[in-house]
């Protein structure tokens, strides 16, 4: 499995959010600590056994509707 590592038995979830940068570390730390807390109550598995990864992309490495973000940015403008 991809999105998974093998953990005592049982696969272990990895997650990866994908997201424009400009998050705190605060809020980046609130996110994983929920996140975590929702697979231990969902799966009934140890915090650190739960991975998550952020992947940052800028307004001109991701598009919506066939347009580049920076590019619809810069039409609103």
């Amino acid at each position: 499995m991809n999105n998974s590592s093998y953990y005592r038995g049982a696969f272990m979830p990895i997650v990866t959010i994908q997201q424009s940068p400009g998050r705190t570390k605060e809020q980046r730390q609130l996110l994983i600590k929920k996140i975590t807390e929702a697979f231990q109550e969902a799966y009934d598995l140890p915090a650190d056994a739960v991975t998550v990864f952020f992947e940052n992309y800028d307004d001109s490495h991701w598009g919506k509707g066939g347009i580049l973000h920076e590019d619809r940015k810069n039409k609103d403008k």
